[in-house]
């Protein structure tokens, strides 16, 4: 997909977004995959926008749509959600079901597509199993991504399918290279995500 120069990307996420950000400091990028994408990228004079909130599910997004996304004005929106709709029903005990994930996260990419129409990312969220306890989350997990997987076809421009290339990446590799516990990158697993991300972008001359 082509970026142009000078365009805006805006990034929607989670934790594995975020990165630990400052969230009193809007330009702030965190120390995760979008930081290393804009490293790679900056001389384009493209902005870079992290909006990744620690905790966030796709209901999340929706409620912060007005400040992280309309406030923004993106060129292109690059969505990492999905984890946390499964995490937090093992941790917290609260459930997402898929109805509501499906609606969820329709209706975000319905929002932005009708106040936008801008060119829309959407990353796969991955397992890595490192634990018996992971490899039951990632039955419930499969079935978010096949809901995302479907919604890509309909909304997005590019998907980045990384739980099936960090699974081919551990035969290479022992997990915890990429992940201590399965879900959160260490910081091969963030350098990892940011070359599956620009591997499918070309930036305009």
């Amino acid at each position: 997909m082509e970026i142009k120069k000078k365009s805006t990307i805006l990034f929607l996420g989670d934790c594995i977004t975020g990165a630990d950000r400052d969230l009193n400091n809007p330009n702030d990028l965190g120390h995760g995959y979008v930081e290393r994408i804009n490293d790679a990228i900056k001389n384009y004079r493209i902005k870079v926008v992290n909006r990744g909130v620690d905790e966030n599910r796709t209901i999340n997004l929706l409620e912060q749509y007005e400040e992280s996304v309309l406030a923004v004005n993106p060129d292109v929106v690059t969505i990492y959600i999905g984890m946390n709709d499964v995490w937090h029903h093992y941790s917290k005990g609260i459930e997402t079901t898929n109805e509501e994930f499906e609606n969820n996260f329709r209706s975000l990419l319905e929002k932005i597509k009708t106040d936008f129409n801008v060119p829309i990312i959407i990353i796969e969220p991955f397992i890595i199993d490192i634990t018996p306890e992971l490899t039951k989350m990632r039955e419930e997990l499969w079935q978010k991504v096949d809901i995302i997987r479907r919604l890509a076809r309909e909304y997005a421009q590019e998907y980045i399918a990384l739980d099936g290339s960090f699974a081919s990446a551990c035969i290479k590799h022992q997990p915890t290279f990429y992940s201590i516990d399965g879900v959160h990158p260490t910081e091969e697993g963030h350098k990892f995500i940011a070359r599956r991300w620009l591997r499918n972008i070309i930036i305009e001359d």
